[in-house]
């Protein structure tokens, strides 16, 4: 929030986009700071169910081993993202099938995001109970989710849009939780863009 913080006070920004993790930072610095006007943030790390924390330890050990594969299934396996079936498949399974599936220049792109995966969940872990704090956000916020994302997290964004008190859902058909990277990210900026100006 510091980080954010700086840059809003160097710039005089009043508008602002966040990501996952950073939708959460941009949100608790509305809440905490009410420095912007418009928001716009897609599918935030903001916990409005219970949190899974079970699998971090056994991710923090396999990333100390070095075995980040093992370390990604635990994530797979605990945090909640993932289909039910494929929480129930075994480790060595998933951990080959990592392997097989994140090669070349899409690892090269994921492993060093994996230290801050885990410190940003546990981020989002430590917000736990503290959900009713975000109707203090008084900006606009426009709160994009993506049609592929699974029901459970669309009904927590859902919940999220009615706390804030001045907010807006909308699903962009056809992405996933990552819809602001890659080739979907122009319809993402697309649409945050024409609520921001």
């Amino acid at each position: 929030m510091d980080d954010l913080l700086a840059v809003q006070a160097e710039t005089g920004a009043r508008l602002a986009f966040g990501h996952s993790y950073g939708g959460l930072v941009v949100l608790e610095t509305a809440r905490s700071f009410q420095v912007f006007e418009r928001i716009a943030v897609y599918e935030p790390g903001v916990p409005a169910a219970p949190v899974p924390i079970g699998w971090m330890a056994p991710y923090r050990e396999r990333l100390t081993a070095g075995d980040p594969y093992g370390a990604f299934v635990h994530f797979i396996r605990g945090s909640g993202g993932a289909p039910a079936f494929v929480s129930k498949l075994p480790f060595w399974y998933l951990r080959l099938a990592l392997r097989v599936g994140f090669r070349e220049e899409s690892w090269l792109r994921m492993r060093p995001l994996l230290e801050a995966n885990l410190a940003e969940h546990k981020q989002i872990a430590a917000q736990q109970g503290r959900f009713a704090a975000f109707s203090a956000v008084t900006a606009s916020v426009l709160l994009l989710c993506g049609g592929r994302s699974s029901d459970a997290s669309r009904q927590e964004f859902a919940a999220v849009r009615d706390t804030l008190p001045h907010a807006t859902l909308e699903t962009l058909d056809g992405l996933d939780h990552f819809g602001p990277e890659g080739k979907s990210a122009s319809v993402v900026a697309e649409r945050a863009l024409a609520f921001l100006l």
